[in-house]
């Protein structure tokens, strides 16, 4: 009883914490150029993409725009 009691609670705390969707950006950057000179940056956790002029990275998390 105790065992069905304890995994109902962990399984209520996951639903309930969502770690799934904290997980902020990683960005990889592609280090192919673009064509105008701009440099493609990739999300490793989302899939978002990210063009931007060189030297620069992004700032900010681009998880929760992608739906």
């Amino acid at each position: 009883m105790f065992l069905i009691l304890g995994l109902v609670i962990v399984f209520a705390a996951i639903l309930i914490l969502r770690p799934w969707q904290r997980r902020g950006c990683r960005w990889r950057e592609d280090r192919r150029a673009l064509a105008d000179g701009r440099v493609l940056h990739v999300c490793a956790a989302c899939g978002a993409e990210l063009a931007l002029p060189r030297g620069r990275s992004p700032k900010h998390c681009l998880a929760g725009a992608q739906k």
